[in-house]
Protein backbone atom coordinates (compact mmCIF):
# COMPACT_ATOMS: atom_id res chain seq x y z
CA UNK A 1 0.00 0.00 0.00
CA UNK A 2 1.29 3.50 -0.56
CA UNK A 3 2.85 5.60 1.92
CA UNK A 4 4.25 9.25 0.88
CA UNK A 5 7.24 11.45 2.40
CA UNK A 6 6.52 14.54 3.97
CA UNK A 7 5.35 16.89 1.13
CA UNK A 8 5.15 20.34 3.12
CA UNK A 9 8.22 21.39 5.79
CA UNK A 10 5.21 22.42 8.24
CA UNK A 11 4.42 20.07 10.73
CA UNK A 12 1.40 17.82 12.05
CA UNK A 13 0.58 18.47 15.99
CA UNK A 14 -1.32 16.58 18.20
CA UNK A 15 -2.96 18.31 21.30
CA UNK A 16 -3.82 15.51 24.08
CA UNK A 17 -3.07 12.67 26.19
CA UNK A 18 -0.23 10.76 26.44
CA UNK A 19 -0.08 7.80 29.08
CA UNK A 20 0.69 4.27 29.56
CA UNK A 21 -1.59 1.25 28.45
CA UNK A 22 -0.67 -1.79 30.24
CA UNK A 23 -2.53 -4.92 27.46
CA UNK A 24 -2.98 -8.26 28.15
CA UNK A 25 -4.07 -10.32 25.54
CA UNK A 26 -6.75 -13.14 26.90
CA UNK A 27 -8.68 -16.54 24.57
CA UNK A 28 -11.83 -14.89 26.32
CA UNK A 29 -12.71 -11.64 28.43
CA UNK A 30 -11.96 -12.69 32.07
CA UNK A 31 -14.60 -14.18 34.25
CA UNK A 32 -15.09 -12.16 37.70
CA UNK A 33 -13.00 -13.22 40.39
CA UNK A 34 -11.16 -15.57 38.57
CA UNK A 35 -7.40 -16.27 38.59
CA UNK A 36 -6.08 -17.01 35.05
CA UNK A 37 -3.44 -16.31 32.42
CA UNK A 38 -2.95 -14.37 29.62
CA UNK A 39 -1.82 -15.56 26.14
CA UNK A 40 0.65 -12.56 26.09
CA UNK A 41 1.33 -8.50 27.73
CA UNK A 42 3.22 -5.69 26.82
CA UNK A 43 3.86 -2.26 27.79
CA UNK A 44 2.53 0.44 25.02
CA UNK A 45 2.87 4.13 25.07
CA UNK A 46 -0.89 5.33 24.74
CA UNK A 47 -3.81 7.97 24.71
CA UNK A 48 -5.58 9.18 21.73
CA UNK A 49 -2.98 12.07 20.39
CA UNK A 50 -0.11 10.22 21.12
CA UNK A 51 -1.53 7.33 19.16
CA UNK A 52 -2.25 9.69 16.30
CA UNK A 53 1.46 10.69 16.51
CA UNK A 54 2.15 7.35 16.15
CA UNK A 55 0.51 6.50 13.00
CA UNK A 56 1.42 9.36 11.81
CA UNK A 57 5.60 9.24 12.17
CA UNK A 58 5.26 5.25 10.90
CA UNK A 59 3.61 6.89 7.87
CA UNK A 60 6.59 9.38 7.39
CA UNK A 61 4.80 12.58 8.76
CA UNK A 62 6.67 15.48 10.64
CA UNK A 63 5.01 15.12 13.38
CA UNK A 64 4.84 16.84 17.65
CA UNK A 65 2.91 15.78 20.18
CA UNK A 66 1.77 18.08 22.80
CA UNK A 67 0.36 16.82 26.15
CA UNK A 68 1.27 17.16 30.00
CA UNK A 69 3.73 15.08 31.16
CA UNK A 70 4.82 13.12 34.48
CA UNK A 71 7.72 13.61 35.97
CA UNK A 72 7.82 9.88 37.60
CA UNK A 73 10.09 7.61 36.67
CA UNK A 74 7.57 5.15 35.39
CA UNK A 75 6.77 8.23 32.64
CA UNK A 76 10.76 7.77 31.00
CA UNK A 77 8.78 4.62 29.07
CA UNK A 78 6.71 6.92 27.53
CA UNK A 79 10.25 9.68 26.53
CA UNK A 80 12.12 6.86 25.29
CA UNK A 81 9.39 5.44 22.68
CA UNK A 82 9.06 8.83 21.43
CA UNK A 83 12.65 9.24 21.08
CA UNK A 84 12.47 5.97 19.52
CA UNK A 85 9.78 7.05 16.58
CA UNK A 86 11.24 10.84 16.41
CA UNK A 87 8.03 12.67 17.63
CA UNK A 88 8.58 15.47 18.58
CA UNK A 89 7.72 16.46 22.02
CA UNK A 90 10.16 19.73 23.10
CA UNK A 91 7.35 21.82 24.10
CA UNK A 92 5.33 19.29 26.24
CA UNK A 93 4.70 20.26 30.48
CA UNK A 94 6.46 18.01 32.48
CA UNK A 95 4.47 18.62 36.42
CA UNK A 96 6.36 17.41 39.59
CA UNK A 97 5.05 15.04 42.10
CA UNK A 98 2.22 13.76 39.30
CA UNK A 99 1.40 9.75 38.75
CA UNK A 100 1.59 8.24 35.27
CA UNK A 101 -1.97 8.51 33.42
CA UNK A 102 -2.55 4.43 32.98
CA UNK A 103 -4.80 2.82 31.32
CA UNK A 104 -5.08 -1.11 31.98
CA UNK A 105 -6.25 -3.14 28.56
CA UNK A 106 -7.74 -6.44 28.19
CA UNK A 107 -8.20 -7.49 24.69
CA UNK A 108 -10.35 -10.63 24.06
CA UNK A 109 -9.50 -13.01 21.25
CA UNK A 110 -12.74 -14.56 21.61
CA UNK A 111 -15.11 -11.37 20.26
CA UNK A 112 -12.24 -9.04 19.31
CA UNK A 113 -13.27 -6.32 22.08
CA UNK A 114 -11.03 -4.08 23.98
CA UNK A 115 -12.31 -3.23 27.76
CA UNK A 116 -9.97 -0.30 29.21
CA UNK A 117 -9.93 1.09 32.76
CA UNK A 118 -8.50 4.25 32.73
CA UNK A 119 -7.03 6.11 35.92
CA UNK A 120 -5.45 9.90 35.75
CA UNK A 121 -4.94 10.56 39.47
CA UNK A 122 -3.74 13.96 39.71
CA UNK A 123 -1.80 14.71 36.17
CA UNK A 124 -2.73 18.76 35.31
CA UNK A 125 -4.59 18.99 31.47
CA UNK A 126 -3.34 21.34 29.07
CA UNK A 127 -3.62 25.06 29.34
CA UNK A 128 -3.81 27.54 26.89
CA UNK A 129 -0.69 28.75 28.44
CA UNK A 130 1.34 25.69 27.74
CA UNK A 131 -0.30 25.61 23.80
CA UNK A 132 1.24 29.10 24.10
CA UNK A 133 5.10 27.89 23.62
CA UNK A 134 4.14 26.36 20.39
CA UNK A 135 5.22 27.96 17.26
CA UNK A 136 2.59 28.62 15.07
CA UNK A 137 4.62 29.01 11.82
CA UNK A 138 6.06 25.59 12.28
CA UNK A 139 2.05 23.83 11.72
CA UNK A 140 0.22 23.20 8.58
CA UNK A 141 -2.94 21.04 10.64
CA UNK A 142 -3.32 21.56 14.52
CA UNK A 143 -5.55 17.98 15.94
CA UNK A 144 -7.28 18.19 19.13
CA UNK A 145 -8.36 15.28 21.43
CA UNK A 146 -11.38 16.32 22.83
CA UNK A 147 -11.40 16.25 27.07
CA UNK A 148 -12.42 17.86 29.72
CA UNK A 149 -11.02 21.00 29.37
CA UNK A 150 -12.93 22.30 26.78
CA UNK A 151 -12.89 26.11 27.37
CA UNK A 152 -8.74 25.67 27.12
CA UNK A 153 -8.79 24.29 24.14
CA UNK A 154 -11.40 26.78 22.70
CA UNK A 155 -8.95 28.84 23.73
CA UNK A 156 -6.07 27.36 21.90
CA UNK A 157 -8.41 27.31 19.10
CA UNK A 158 -9.40 30.82 18.96
CA UNK A 159 -5.44 31.67 19.18
CA UNK A 160 -4.58 29.53 16.18
CA UNK A 161 -7.73 31.85 14.39
CA UNK A 162 -6.11 35.21 15.37
CA UNK A 163 -2.47 33.53 13.61
CA UNK A 164 -4.66 32.56 10.54
CA UNK A 165 -6.62 35.68 9.96
CA UNK A 166 -3.05 37.79 10.11
CA UNK A 167 -2.05 35.71 7.25
CA UNK A 168 -3.12 36.72 3.75
CA UNK A 169 -5.93 35.00 1.97
CA UNK A 170 -5.33 31.82 0.18
CA UNK A 171 -1.89 32.05 2.01
CA UNK A 172 -0.30 28.22 2.45
CA UNK A 173 0.51 29.17 5.91
CA UNK A 174 -3.02 29.07 7.13
CA UNK A 175 -3.04 26.15 9.88
CA UNK A 176 -6.06 23.75 9.02
CA UNK A 177 -7.77 22.38 12.66
CA UNK A 178 -9.36 19.27 13.26
CA UNK A 179 -10.75 17.90 16.81
CA UNK A 180 -12.26 14.85 17.77
CA UNK A 181 -14.98 14.18 19.67
CA UNK A 182 -14.92 10.50 21.41
CA UNK A 183 -15.58 10.65 24.84
CA UNK A 184 -19.15 10.60 26.16
CA UNK A 185 -19.46 14.16 27.08
CA UNK A 186 -21.34 17.34 25.95
CA UNK A 187 -19.99 20.20 27.89
CA UNK A 188 -20.02 23.16 25.73
CA UNK A 189 -19.81 21.32 22.48
CA UNK A 190 -20.03 24.85 20.65
CA UNK A 191 -16.57 25.84 21.77
CA UNK A 192 -14.90 23.08 20.19
CA UNK A 193 -16.95 22.79 16.70
CA UNK A 194 -17.03 26.78 16.13
CA UNK A 195 -13.95 27.68 13.10
CA UNK A 196 -12.98 23.71 13.23
CA UNK A 197 -12.21 22.57 9.17
CA UNK A 198 -12.97 18.59 10.81
CA UNK A 199 -14.62 17.27 13.37
CA UNK A 200 -14.17 13.29 14.00
CA UNK A 201 -17.45 12.37 15.72
CA UNK A 202 -16.54 8.83 17.93
CA UNK A 203 -19.47 6.12 18.45
CA UNK A 204 -19.53 6.26 21.71
CA UNK A 205 -19.86 10.41 21.52
CA UNK A 206 -22.69 10.27 19.06
CA UNK A 207 -24.67 7.85 21.63
CA UNK A 208 -24.14 10.34 23.98
CA UNK A 209 -26.13 13.09 22.15
CA UNK A 210 -28.59 10.18 22.13
CA UNK A 211 -27.76 9.26 17.92
CA UNK A 212 -27.65 5.29 16.81
CA UNK A 213 -26.56 5.96 13.38
CA UNK A 214 -23.53 7.40 11.59
CA UNK A 215 -25.59 9.76 9.91
CA UNK A 216 -27.99 11.08 12.12
CA UNK A 217 -24.98 11.95 14.15
CA UNK A 218 -23.52 14.16 11.68
CA UNK A 219 -27.18 15.67 10.64
CA UNK A 220 -27.48 16.12 14.60
CA UNK A 221 -23.78 17.68 15.19
CA UNK A 222 -24.72 19.76 12.01
CA UNK A 223 -28.36 21.09 12.76
CA UNK A 224 -26.82 21.98 16.67
CA UNK A 225 -24.42 23.74 14.89
CA UNK A 226 -24.33 24.84 11.29
CA UNK A 227 -21.25 26.26 9.74
CA UNK A 228 -18.40 25.19 6.65
CA UNK A 229 -16.85 22.04 8.45
CA UNK A 230 -16.54 19.01 7.36
CA UNK A 231 -17.65 15.85 9.80
CA UNK A 232 -16.45 12.67 9.64
CA UNK A 233 -17.96 9.80 11.67
CA UNK A 234 -16.94 6.45 12.06
CA UNK A 235 -18.91 3.98 13.13
CA UNK A 236 -17.30 0.57 14.12
CA UNK A 237 -17.84 -2.38 11.69
CA UNK A 238 -20.54 -0.16 9.90
CA UNK A 239 -20.32 2.56 6.89
CA UNK A 240 -18.39 5.54 8.09
CA UNK A 241 -20.27 8.46 6.93
CA UNK A 242 -19.12 12.15 6.06
CA UNK A 243 -20.64 15.49 5.26
CA UNK A 244 -17.41 18.38 3.95
CA UNK A 245 -17.99 21.67 3.97
CA UNK A 246 -20.30 22.06 1.11
CA UNK A 247 -22.71 20.03 2.10
CA UNK A 248 -22.09 17.29 0.10
CA UNK A 249 -22.65 13.67 1.42
CA UNK A 250 -19.84 10.85 1.72
CA UNK A 251 -20.19 7.11 2.59
CA UNK A 252 -17.40 5.03 2.95
CA UNK A 253 -17.22 0.95 3.92
CA UNK A 254 -15.08 -0.76 5.87
CA UNK A 255 -12.29 -3.20 5.47
CA UNK A 256 -12.04 -5.32 8.41
CA UNK A 257 -9.22 -8.32 8.31
CA UNK A 258 -10.70 -11.90 8.75
CA UNK A 259 -9.32 -12.24 12.39
CA UNK A 260 -9.73 -9.31 14.80
CA UNK A 261 -6.43 -9.21 16.82
CA UNK A 262 -5.81 -5.91 18.20
CA UNK A 263 -9.01 -3.32 18.51
CA UNK A 264 -7.28 -0.59 20.81
CA UNK A 265 -6.05 2.44 18.63
CA UNK A 266 -8.11 1.57 15.38
CA UNK A 267 -10.46 4.84 15.76
CA UNK A 268 -7.09 6.41 16.65
CA UNK A 269 -5.85 5.15 13.61
CA UNK A 270 -8.29 6.21 11.25
CA UNK A 271 -7.96 9.73 12.36
CA UNK A 272 -3.96 9.91 11.49
CA UNK A 273 -5.00 8.10 8.37
CA UNK A 274 -7.29 10.81 7.14
CA UNK A 275 -5.20 13.79 8.60
CA UNK A 276 -2.11 12.19 6.67
CA UNK A 277 -4.30 11.64 2.85
CA UNK A 278 -5.64 15.05 3.56
CA UNK A 279 -2.32 17.16 4.37
CA UNK A 280 0.48 15.15 3.44
CA UNK A 281 -1.10 13.38 0.46
CA UNK A 282 -3.20 16.60 -0.81
CA UNK A 283 -5.62 14.04 -1.11
CA UNK A 284 -9.63 14.52 -1.81
CA UNK A 285 -11.65 13.53 1.22
CA UNK A 286 -13.09 10.48 -0.26
CA UNK A 287 -9.57 9.25 -0.55
CA UNK A 288 -8.72 10.17 2.58
CA UNK A 289 -11.80 8.40 3.99
CA UNK A 290 -11.21 4.81 1.89
CA UNK A 291 -7.26 5.02 2.80
CA UNK A 292 -7.99 5.92 6.61
CA UNK A 293 -10.67 2.78 6.45
CA UNK A 294 -8.03 0.48 5.00
CA UNK A 295 -5.13 1.53 7.38
CA UNK A 296 -7.69 1.15 10.25
CA UNK A 297 -8.73 -2.45 8.76
CA UNK A 298 -4.89 -3.37 8.61
CA UNK A 299 -4.41 -2.27 12.42
CA UNK A 300 -7.06 -4.67 13.08
CA UNK A 301 -5.06 -7.61 12.06
CA UNK A 302 -1.83 -6.74 14.13
CA UNK A 303 -1.00 -6.17 17.54
CA UNK A 304 0.53 -2.74 18.43
CA UNK A 305 0.50 0.24 15.36
CA UNK A 306 3.81 -0.64 13.25
CA UNK A 307 1.55 -2.09 10.41
CA UNK A 308 2.80 -4.02 7.71
CA UNK A 309 3.05 -2.27 4.68
CA UNK A 310 1.77 1.49 5.95
CA UNK A 311 5.05 2.41 7.50
CA UNK A 312 8.46 4.24 6.35
CA UNK A 313 10.64 2.88 9.10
Amino acid sequence: METFGSSTNKKILCVGLCNIDIIQTCATYPKEDSDQRCQSSRWQRGGNASNNCTVLANLGADCELLASFSDSAQFQFALDDLRRRRIQFAHCTFHRDTEVPLSTVWLSLATGTRTIVHSNPNLPELTVNDFAKCNLEEYGWIHFEGRRNTAEIARMIARIHRWNNEQMEGDSAKITISVELEKPRASNLELLVKGIDYVFIGKDFARYLQHEAARAAVEGIKRLHPGQYTVICPWGASDTVSQDAEGRWYSQPTYPPSVIRDSLGAGDTFVAGCIFKLFVGKSTLPEALEYASRLAGAKLAHFGFDIPGYSVQ
